[in-house]
């Protein structure tokens, strides 16, 4: 199980006491108006802004596993490339989403997304006061039990662990932690789950 406890580097929460008051709905409206599109695999800098124009033979690496899953498509180009006063003509590979990329690609994310959350369960709730500078106000932490469900097969595909890590499973029936924080003065949530922290790069 991994716990997520949010970091709230400008407040300071004091710990008041606990009751049991049901936030399971509105926390799962929560989660569901931020994003449905609860993982992602993003694309290296500079190659995630489709369609892609790639020269000087740099790697692809990343994208042609993309092209073999059939959600990126290439097409041969070419540019002119200024060098000391010379003009040189150069090619590239151009990458381009398929119908089906476009399915699952984020523009704003440069990402590939997948998925939606469930909050199976809260388990605990506690009051908590959130120091502001020049005021204090009520809150409360929300410990409770989620699982990620509506993940694709291609989202499993065994070539994707040769350049991402996962810090969870895709393995719909495992339940997780986290901790939310409610602020009572607006009923909005920091849900916990840092989404761009999931699946990440190897070094």
């Amino acid at each position: 199980m991994n716990l997520k406890y949010p970091l709230i580097a400008t407040f300071s929460l004091l710990l008041l006491g606990c009751d049991n008051t049901n936030y399971e709905k509105s926390l799962q409206n929560a989660l569901s108006r931020q994003d449905n599109q609860a993982l992602c695999y993003f694309l290296p800098n500079k190659q995630n802004l489709l369609p892609a124009d790639i020269f000087f033979d740099k790697p692809t690496e990343i994208l042609d596993l993309f092209v073999e899953l059939k959600f990126l498509e290439t097409s041969n180009i070419k540019a002119n490339f200024i060098d000391k006063n010379n003009t040189i003509e150069i090619e590239g590979v151009r990458y381009k989403l398929t119908e089906e990329g476009k399915q699952y690609f984020i523009d704003n994310k440069g990402a590939f997304c997948f998925g939606s959350i469930i909050v199976d369960k809260i388990n605990d709730t506690y009051n908590i006061k959130i120091n502001y500078v020049y005021t204090v106000k009520n809150g409360k932490w929300i410990d409770y039990n989620y699982h990620y469900t509506n993940i694709p097969n291609w989202a499993k595909d065994k070539r994707l662990q040769q350049y991402y890590n996962h810090t969870i499973s895709l393995n719909n029936e495992v339940l997780l932690d986290a901790r939310a924080t409610y602020y009572s003065s607006d009923g909005s949530f920091d849900t916990g789950i840092k989404k761009n922290k999931v699946i990440t790069f190897k070094d």
